[in-house]
């Protein structure tokens, strides 16, 4: 009998396993995780860290400059919007108006006078054309005037200086 050989079978070499983590898929799924985390990041402390420590901070630092610069008070008129005389509602002024008082007691007085204060704003505001409003030099006597309406009304003292913060002619 002839002795079958049977072939040596060589040991099968397995190719070596990839790394199910190489580098490449780490930099591919790695950094838009990162990035979408810093925007996340950013916008969380934008809408609710900074407006909580900005609104927060300047309110302490204006009633330290109150208190140690001078016994002034500022009450401000916001947002008053008045169509100007000759304009027939095409035009319209929009203006905050800030009006120095020299004690709390006329800040007060103020304060609950609310409503006229806007009424003489008001009345004074419609009744100047638009040329009156532009011309820089008018706005001293626009002061003037409003200084002298509105200390008619008050008991308890006078206002000393009027600002315009926001003057808008549209």
């Amino acid at each position: 009998m002839a002795k079958e050989t049977t072939p040596t079978q060589a040991p099968v070499q397995e190719a070596p396993a990839k790394d199910s983590f190489s580098l490449k898929k780490i930099l591919i799924i790695g950094i838009p995780i990162i990035l979408i985390q810093s925007v996340l990041l950013y916008f969380i402390f934008a809408k609710f860290v900074a407006p909580s420590a900005s609104s927060a901070k300047p309110v302490e630092i204006k009633e330290e400059v109150k208190s140690e610069a001078s016994p002034a008070q500022v009450i401000v008129v916001k947002d008053i919007i008045v169509n100007p005389a000759g304009t027939n509602g095409t035009r319209f002024l929009l203006t905050t108006i800030g009006l120095e008082v020299p004690t709390i007691e006329v800040k007060g007085e103020l304060e609950q006078k609310e409503i006229q204060t806007r009424d003489v704003l008001n009345t004074i505001l419609t009744n100047k054309n638009l040329e009156e409003l532009s011309s820089p030099m008018f706005k001293e006597s626009l002061r003037k005037e409003i200084t002298d309406k509105i200390n008619t009304m008050l008991r308890s003292g006078k206002i000393s200086n009027v600002y315009f913060s926001k003057f808008i002619i549209q």
